[in-house]
């Protein structure tokens, strides 16, 4: 968990500004004691309304999952009411498909904090990066979730933000799939994007505006179609449910193309998918009873299974006689194995099938004429590097395999991914990013950013992600305009006559800080200090995709972030004015 978490916002007692999430952190250092029952072991996961812990209780040592909201929301009257409401109704709620809310608590520093049973497993998320659900698994995720749905809907409990992310599956098993995360409390806080926000490809019709607006039970039957939608296309991918503010509206004025679901799933899932809540089924339990699980699973073709069809049994007769005629036949020398080495060019079409597929990734593999293999460049997850490794270990016939692979993790590899096209343009100078102060960047350090755009008289933005997913937007900023002259075409962020400062802050490890140059202004207007990154990287690939070729360029830089020293003074001196 010490990768950082880095944006830039105001301190109300210093004109520095430190490069910290976007909502002040609780910070709850590991080993700590939260209320006098919890230890707090990890940090799991940060957003716009608290941070979740993994914690053991002091006395039972039981694991727990620990939500501390915001200092900033915990005194806001209505937030606090939403998530006790939360804890009450949930609490109520007994079903294994659910995680399990055991209380909401105040510590002796005003800290208010939901504890939750905390579950050990993948997302749903994870696992349908590198894989897809068969339609029978599809079929029994439905139905474990629908259940456990409407156990919460029985107790007026709309969950609001069904997604792959909000699903755990416990030993990647989809018959133990739960959901976490309600979204009761989140719907109350105003300050969160609802419209263009991190999980718009799962909201429901109802949560952007249409049809009255009115968010209920049915949402969640649209939401959980196009999850399992999600599960059965895997591979990262999903229907495409717009970008953009309109083409978000647009895509749920009608039933999604499904044309990538197999066909036995699209009549259930187009029924969920019905843009009029009052077309959907009316509750969980009525879209199971529209098909029972036993039928639907029954119905769906099974590999190996055994057939009441006598042509299928004589088919598979036959073929039980073929292969015995052909052991025979290789026992009596009539056949024999190829044993003749592929050539390159069959080993060239197996390295390049071995590395399609893989979603935020980058790959380059070429074959010598010995037969020797390169492959390089980058994946996010480590499980897909292992996965990899395994394909090409499998190819017979290469004499020697360079693996030169490395981790590159979300968002990183998203934005790298967007910006590749932009780092080199013919004919024009390129754009750089370079730390101004020499050595190594220690926490408390001042940043401050050598920034060069030769040629470009124009708009530059500077932006710094995180690995959680949030990006900071250094430049321009609310002291700093975009509109650049020729003298500022090399500038320091961070120095006199810039006027902004920010210190690092957070955690340690590998930081990016990329550079977009253009002869016009990507946005229409200023952008927020801080936000969530995928939302931005949409927007940022939309307005890059709109500039004419050669009009914009780009930078990246990576650099490692390390533990505060005792000469990390160099935050001091920041301008005031």
């Amino acid at each position: 968990m010490a990768e950082p978490d880095l944006t830039s916002l105001p301190d109300q007692n210093d004109e520095q500004t430190r490069i910290v999430s976007r909502a002040p952190r609780t910070a709850l250092a590991p080993q700590s004691i939260l209320g006098n029952n919890y230890v707090i072991l990890e940090l799991l996961a940060r957003g716009g309304m608290g941070e979740v812990y993994l914690a053991k209780h002091v006395e039972l040592g039981t694991e727990h999952a620990i939500k501390v909201i915001l200092p900033r929301l915990a005194k806001d009257p209505k937030i606090v009411d939403a998530f006790r409401e939360e804890a009450r109704k949930l609490g109520r709620v007994h079903n294994d498909a659910i995680v399990r809310y055991e209380g909401f608590f105040r510590d002796e520093h005003d800290l208010r904090y939901l504890v939750m049973e905390f579950v050990r497993g993948q997302s749903l998320e994870q696992v349908l990066r590198r894989k897809r659900l068969e339609p029978d698994e599809v079929l029994r995720l439905r139905d474990r979730l629908a259940l456990g749905l409407a156990a919460a809907h029985e107790k007026d409990i709309v969950h609001r933000d069904v997604s792959p992310e909000n699903i755990i599956l416990p030993g990647g098993e989809v018959d133990r799939a739960k959901l976490i995360d309600f979204g009761i409390a989140k719907a109350t806080d105003t300050s969160e994007a609802t419209l263009v926000g991190g999980k718009y490809s799962y909201m429901s019709p109802e949560q952007v505006g249409l049809f009255g607006g009115r968010v209920d039970l049915r949402s969640d039957i649209y939401s959980l179609g196009l999850v399992l939608a999600s599960a059965a296309i895997g591979f990262g991918k999903k229907l495409d449910m717009g970008s953009s503010p309109i083409g978000i509206v647009a895509a749920r004025e009608q039933i999604p193309d499904l044309s990538g679901v197999p066909a036995a799933l699209r009549s259930g899932i187009a029924a969920m998918l019905e843009p009029r809540p009052e077309d959907r089924p009316p509750s969980m339990r009525a879209l199971l009873d529209s098909q029972s699980p036993q039928t639907a699973i029954a119905s769906l073709p099974k590999a190996g299974g055994k057939s009441t069809s006598p042509k299928r049994g004589h088919a598979l007769a036959f073929a039980i006689g073929a292969i015995f005629v052909v052991s025979l036949a290789i026992a009596a020398g009539i056949f024999h194995w190829r044993t003749v080495p592929p050539s390159v060019e069959e080993l060239r079409a197996q390295l390049a099938a071995a590395t399609e597929g893989y979603e935020c990734g980058v790959l380059n593999s070429e074959i010598g004429t010995d037969r020797s293999a390169r492959v390089s460049g980058h994946l996010p997850t480590q499980s897909d590097i292992d996965g990899l490794r395994r394909k090409l270990d499998a190819i017979r016939g290469v004499e020697m395999l360079d693996f030169g692979v490395g981790l590159m993790i979300r968002p990183y590899c998203q934005v790298i991914a967007l910006l590749t096209p932009l780092l080199e343009q013919p004919g024009r100078p390129a754009p750089s990013l370079g730390l101004a102060v020499p050595g190594e960047a220690h926490i408390r350090d001042r940043l401050m950013l050598e920034v060069r755009a030769p040629g470009f008289d124009g708009y530059l933005y500077v932006d710094y992600f995180d690995s959680e997913g949030n990006v900071g937007h250094l430049f321009p900023n609310d002291r700093d305009l975009f509109n650049l002259r020729p003298a500022r075409n090399v500038f320091v962020l961070g120095r006199p006559p810039m006027n902004r400062c920010w210190v690092f802050d957070g955690g340690t490890g590998r930081q990016l800080i990329t550079l977009v140059a253009a002869t016009k202004p990507l946005f229409p207007g200023r952008l927020p200090e801080a936000e969530d990154a995928r939302g931005y990287i949409a927007r940022l690939s939309d307005a890059i995709g709109k500039l004419p070729s050669n009009t914009a360029a780009a930078a990246v830089l990576f650099f490692e972030l390390h533990e505060a020293t005792a000469s990390s003074s160099q935050a001091a001196g920041c301008p005031s004015g």
